[in-house]
């Protein structure tokens, strides 16, 4: 159902009215915003990108007919460190378990003898997952949420639209601003999967936990930059930035828990 949302800044608004002047359509002809959105999205066919990329900040989001599947498909942001903290101290503890009970484990052994490390480097392994998870967000936020479906494809402007389009329209929606358990755990298992290829299950469990304390900041720190009143001069300059990857570029600033990576790819956006 429509609402108004009371956080939403002049920024916002300025911004939103700047770039809805020019389509060529008004949102009640291609969506009846009183019935859930995911089966009508799905139609959208050539609109759909353009759509979904003019963001509609006062309005809120019904994806799901069911009762049941809606009330999974939003989430608070105390859900977050709730949900995840527990995953991140269990991986520690595998990690601890698995390195006092081999002694050593050795990453890339046929690379001049290797990387040999103990439970004394789970420090070390846990902040480089940290630094590791920016780039993971990076990646996926550049790379995955913002491909453009085909317009022929109604099974992909789906999985686009439930995965990141959804924000993009209704970006003070603050129900979707956090990554649901449920999705963003089958993202996490393909990921640790990944890790516990690379790595030896020790070390990978040490990165991967300090990955996930990545992502529980970003998260909280993106529904921050959104619904927050930054006084720190940095967190002022990250919600400038991040409001024009919403409302000035979609393209650029993928950034959002650090800027730093969107400089090597040419992505930032002037403060």
């Amino acid at each position: 159902m429509p609402s108004t949302n009371k956080n939403t800044d002049e920024n916002i608004d300025d911004r939103t009215d700047a770039l809805l002047i020019s389509k060529g359509w008004r949102e009640e002809e291609l969506v009846d915003w009183n019935k859930p959105l995911l089966t009508q999205v799905s139609k959208l066919g050539h609109n759909y990108f353009e759509w979904v990329h003019s963001p509609a900040p006062d309005r809120q989001i019904r994806l799901f007919e069911s009762n049941l599947l809606e009330s999974l498909s939003v989430c608070s942001w105390k859900m977050v460190p709730t949900f995840w903290l527990p995953i991140l101290t269990l991986m520690l503890y595998c990690s601890h378990g698995t390195l006092r009970s081999v002694g050593t484990e050795t990453w890339l052994p046929f690379l001049f003898g290797g990387v040999t490390v103990t439970r004394q480097a789970i420090p070390v392994l846990f902040l480089c997952g940290v630094v590791m998870w920016t780039f993971v967000e990076y990646a996926v936020h550049r790379w995955l949420f913002h491909l453009k479906p085909p317009a022929n494809s109604r099974l992909l402007i789906t999985m686009h639209f439930l995965f990141h389009g959804q924000h993009h329209k209704t970006p003070m929606d603050a129900g979707r601003l956090v990554f649901p358990p449920a999705p963003a755990l089958a993202l996490g298992v393909c990921i640790y999967a990944v890790f516990l290829t690379v790595f030896p299950h020790g070390m990978a469990n040490a990165v991967c936990s300090g990955v996930v304390l990545g992502y529980i900041i970003y998260d909280l720190i993106h529904y921050y930059l959104h619904h927050g009143s930054p006084a720190m001069p940095y967190f002022k300059r990250l919600k400038h930035y991040h409001v024009q990857h919403h409302f000035v570029n979609q393209q650029k600033a993928f950034g959002i828990s650090t800027k730093f990576w969107d400089y090597p790819f040419g992505t930032s956006m002037p403060e």
